[in-house]
């Protein structure tokens, strides 16, 4: 029987790094990622990604492998997803502590507000996200509208769009201003009970073979 292991983690909090290096165990299929700038992109989610895309809506169940254990990176935690496919297995990345904050705050930007996008279809995807992060109620034709006004700026980065999405010109000052507001959600305490949590600080150093005992 095939297993599922989610990888649930806050913006910033290097899930994809994690999933990527949990799957190229022999237990699981093997996920294929670019990295660019240390942030890593995975490029063969099961899931096509849209656990990330929004944290308010759960995406249609995909079709799923019967012949391979797979790994899924998600912005989605237990408390969501505990009824969404049955005898899955979950990690959660704890929330930078406080004197973490900067450090997370610094690497979210050099990783992912500096980023820019390598093709149409990620950029228009990031358009999307980052609007509905906003507006959870936009309709179809505001994303679009969005979308249309980001494409016309040459060199564009994610936190310009971040920016635009606020309504703001996107100069370092207004990135700076929002970065230093941005704080992430704690976990849950039924998310904590019902998953294995990796601290922030830690997520480089947990083991493969730690998670691979926690599943069987």
């Amino acid at each position: 029987m095939t297993k599922i292991l989610f990888v649930c983690y806050r913006h910033g909090c290097r899930g994809e790094g994690l999933s990527l290096r949990l799957s190229q165990h022999n237990f699981f299929r093997t996920l294929k990622a670019d990295v660019v700038n240390d942030r890593t992109i995975i490029t063969n989610d099961v899931f096509n990604k849209d656990l990330l895309f929004r944290e308010d809506v759960l995406p249609k169940v995909p079709e799923l492998p019967v012949d391979s254990n797979i790994v899924v990176p998600s912005h989605h935690f237990y408390d969501s997803l505990k009824n969404y496919i049955p005898n899955s297995y979950f990690i959660s990345i704890d929330v930078p502590t406080s004197n973490e904050l900067n450090d997370w705050r610094e690497k979210l930007y050099n990783r992912y507000w500096m980023y820019k996008a390598k093709n149409i279809l990620e950029l228009t995807g990031e358009c999307a996200s980052r609007y509905y992060h906003y507006y959870p109620k936009a309709k179809l034709d505001e994303v679009m509208s969005f979308t249309a006004k980001v494409l016309k700026i040459k060199d564009v980065t994610f936190g310009d769009i971040i920016c635009l999405g606020k309504n703001l010109e996107p100069t370092e000052e207004n990135k700076r201003m929002i970065l230093n507001n941005m704080e992430p959600e704690p976990l849950s305490e039924e998310t904590k009970k019902n998953s294995l949590v990796i601290p922030y600080k830690k997520v480089n150093e947990v083991t493969v073979e730690e998670i691979i005992n926690y599943i069987k």
